[in-house]
């Protein structure tokens, strides 16, 4: 009996383990986040990705940085429910209107967009209460003036203003002898009437650059046309050049002289980029220590990992966090 009985105290244990593992290899969802209570798995993806890459070809990398992003969402929503963010639904209803006038026209803008019109009123929510959460966080972030100035003096470089001209051109096709012939012969007052008769061509005989910089015209054509054009005095005709099938005569018309920007006319430009990373610092520390304090996990590694693997692994990780 003694025998019988140590035998069953055995045999207990394993046949335990193995349901266990049967249900591991066949039946388990491995986890892809987790935080607080709450569990995301395979199948809960598998079920809603189709809706986020509709039909399009995505990498492996796309689909764990989307993954990952859906995971942080559902966290930030999950401490805006915690905080009592509310979401507006009159405003919501303004987001609606905005893909048609009236139910039908949106509708068939949703149809386009693979959407139901329930699958767009809970992404403008979601919307909705991260940013009143990212208002909540960072709602004492502020930039100070000394931080403007300071920012003023270390990046002047970039307030400074290129010469910039407003450069007319017309262009003939090597085969155009006529217009060719007329370009070579012409003076600034002529060069300004072929200019209008050439205003609407349809092949785009005549047009302009407007208030652009020596780099931007070396970059639309090369170098040595766009020096040429800089140093050429004004209302004089520069050319010919040839450019692709193209030859092509200019005439500067405008020119702004270079300078630097005041800091009154930058200030609230500033004032927008310190803000913003001053913001985006706050937001994600806090995030940090959002993640810390829920417990947040996320397991891409789980997207191919066999069920098996992955049922050891997360008991693993739900144990030591």
């Amino acid at each position: 009996m003694k025998k019988r009985r140590k035998w069953l105290y055995l045999f207990v244990p394993i046949g335990f383990l193995g349901v266990i593992s049967l249900y591991a290899a066949l039946m388990y969802q491995p986890l892809l986040f987790v935080f607080g209570d709450q569990f995301f798995r395979r199948d809960d993806w598998e079920r809603i990705k189709p809706k986020y890459f509709q039909g399009v070809a995505y990498s492996a990398d796309e689909e764990v940085r989307l993954l990952e992003q859906l995971s942080l969402e559902e966290l930030i929503l999950d401490i805006g429910k915690q905080m009592g963010v509310k979401t507006d639904e009159r405003l919501i209803e303004e987001q609606l209107k905005q893909l048609g006038s009236t139910k039908a026209e949106r509708e068939e803008t949703l149809r386009q967009m693979n959407m139901t019109e329930e699958d767009s009123i809970q992404n403008i929510r979601r919307a909705m209460i991260g940013f009143e959460v990212k208002k909540i966080v960072t709602r004492d972030v502020v930039v100070t003036q000394e931080e403007v100035e300071r920012f003023y003096r270390e990046q002047i470089e970039s307030f400074r203003i290129p010469e910039l001209r407003t450069i007319y051109y017309v262009r003939a096709k090597n085969g155009d002898k006529l217009l060719l012939d007329k370009l070579k012969a012409a003076s600034a007052e002529r060069f300004q009437s072929l200019l209008k008769q050439y205003s609407e061509d349809p092949e785009g005989r005549a047009g302009l650059h407007e208030l652009v910089a020596q780099s931007q015209m070396s970059e639309h054509y090369n170098e040595m046309i766009a020096k040429a054009v800089f140093h050429s005095p004004v209302m004089r005709i520069v050319g010919p050049f040839e450019s692709q099938q193209w030859t092509y005569w200019f005439f500067p018309a405008e020119v702004m002289p270079p300078r630097t920007q005041t800091l009154p006319e930058v200030s609230q430009k500033i004032q927008q980029i310190i803000y913003l990373e001053k913001e985006s610092v706050v937001y994600r520390k806090w995030l940090e220590s959002q993640k810390k304090s829920n417990n947040y996990l996320f397991l891409p590694e789980n997207l191919q990992r066999n069920k098996f693997l992955a049922f050891w692994s997360d008991l693993r990780l739900l144990f030591n966090s």
